[in-house]
């Protein structure tokens, strides 16, 4: 989350004091705890994992981990970024070049991934150490990097601090680095203790990017995870499953209930007795009528607990927006406009995330163009227009009936658009042109026919009239 800070709060923030430095730091550490909790979330290590019980009654303590919150990220990135984001417009054929350099795909997944789990994503910008440098992007922890922003109606970014730890052999910290990104330098501390003013400066360089070289992107306004409002209900379902293996596990594990009559006088002739039912499965009883013996059970009604685990994860899946796409509800058969119907919630959702992700994807593209206009390319960024494409099932055969029916009423560059399998229409129109010439030409050779307005032996029109 982002630090506000009044601008004129210091003359030159590239002189910055320590208290300033050591206060937002601070301020952005309070926010860790929340973050921790979210990645244990999505990595499986859910609460259920620390439940006790006494030792001494000898219970089942069964602990069943259901990862809804992995489930949901991993399809909402899915969705999002599944096809990579598009770019066109403008001049920006040199950032695109630096795109596919940097594999700027597998880089907007990582992001994506952690706009989901966390609610926001932080991206850093440098410059390649190469003999010719170029510019890179890279995602930092949002526990390790955050952004300062002013208290202005736009938020502009006055400064970004990079902060981690140095380790020593033993894995104990020695020391801390804190970078700092401002609109035109980077400066470089050391610091023994993380919460003291003690900043030791060890270097200043300068940077290019024409701002800060730090973008904040959000996953929504509240800069929530997607599955973060959803964590009583993983907790609920967890205990439902949990509890209901040791319902099970204590079914099995019944107590022997006999009624006139003994096991045994002393603790011996118990332990021989029992041995002897285990051995031979076979329980001897006095021949008197209320001699009985019998297995204390709970009785588990099945029924209604599954009723209250299909609510429970129905709950998860309504309210987080991203459908069970294991139920039945998304058989092979279903047409593409059910299907859609389905998605709703998941379209929507991810349009919300889409608005807030082609801001941050602008400022990373009028960054990377300030650094190449320095090395001497033109880009213009101002005009270009971003797409960003959902992965949903493609029902073709229904598309393939639609182009059809649209035949000579719509261009066919934007019918064959419609086919998910066809890239480049244009191209395309290219290949089915030639596919056509060259197939006329087997024809005309097949039937004899002059393939080229003539050929040997052939009697011109002018032969004809002399």
């Amino acid at each position: 989350m982002a630090i506000i800070r009044d601008r004129d709060l210091v003359a030159d923030w590239n002189d910055m004091p320590a208290s300033v430095l050591r206060k937002c730091i601070a301020e952005h550490q309070q926010s860790i705890p929340r973050l921790n909790e979210l990645e244990r979330y999505y990595l499986g290590k859910h609460p259920i994992l620390n439940r006790t019980m006494d030792s001494d009654t000898g219970l089942p303590n069964h602990r069943l981990v259901a990862n809804h919150a992995k489930y949901i990220t991993d399809i909402v990135v899915g969705y999002m970024v599944g096809d990579p984001v598009k770019y066109s417009g403008g001049n920006i054929e040199p950032v695109l070049e630096v795109y596919d350099k940097i594999d700027i795909v597998s880089h907007d997944t990582e992001l994506a991934k952690d706009l989901s789990m966390y609610g926001v994503g932080l991206e850093l910008y440098y410059m390649s150490s190469d003999e010719s440098p170029y510019p890179k992007a890279t995602v930092i922890d949002p526990r390790q990097l955050f952004l300062v922003v002013d208290d202005t109606i736009e938020y502009r970014p006055i400064f970004g601090v990079h902060y981690y730890p140095r380790k020593d052999g033993d894995g104990n910290i020695v020391k801390w680095s804190v970078n700092v990104y401002t609109e035109n330098m980077v400066l470089y501390y050391e610091v023994k203790n993380i919460s003291s003013e003690a900043y030791e400066l060890i270097d200043v360089r300068e940077h290019f990017f024409g701002g800060v070289p730090v973008v904040e992107f959000w996953n929504n306004e509240e800069q929530q995870g997607d599955f973060e409002q959803q964590l009583s209900l993983i907790d609920a379902y967890n205990t439902l499953q949990s509890d209901r293996v040791n319902d099970k596990a204590q079914f099995v594990d019944a107590i022997l209930k006999i009624v006139g009559a003994s096991l045994g006088d002393t603790e011996d002739e118990y332990s021989k007795t029992i041995q002897m039912l285990k051995k031979y499965k076979v329980l001897e009883l006095p021949p008197n009528a209320d001699a009985d013996a019998g297995w204390l059970t709970k009785a588990l009604n099945e029924a209604d607990t599954e009723v209250l685990r299909n609510a429970i994860k129905s709950d998860i899946h309504e309210f987080s927006m991203v459908p069970d796409l294991t139920d039945e509800n998304f058989a092979s058969n279903v047409s593409g406009v059910a299907m859609r119907y389905k998605l709703f919630g998941l379209d929507t959702l991810s349009k919300t995330k889409d608005r807030y992700f082609i801001q941050g994807l602008r400022e990373r593209l009028k960054l990377f163009a300030n650094v190449l206009r320095v090395k001497g390319k033109a880009v213009n960024v101002d005009d270009v227009e971003i797409t960003m494409t959902h992965e949903l099932p493609a029902d073709d055969v229904e598309k393939a009936n639609v182009v059809v029916q649209l035949k000579d009423l719509v261009s066919d560059e934007t019918l064959l658009s419609q086919i998910s399998f066809v890239k480049d229409p244009a191209e395309e129109l290219k290949r089915v042109a030639k596919q056509r010439k060259e197939a006329a030409k087997q024809q005309q050779q097949a039937f004899g026919m002059p393939m080229d307005g003539g050929s040997e032996g052939s009697v011109t029109d002018d032969e004809a009239a002399e």
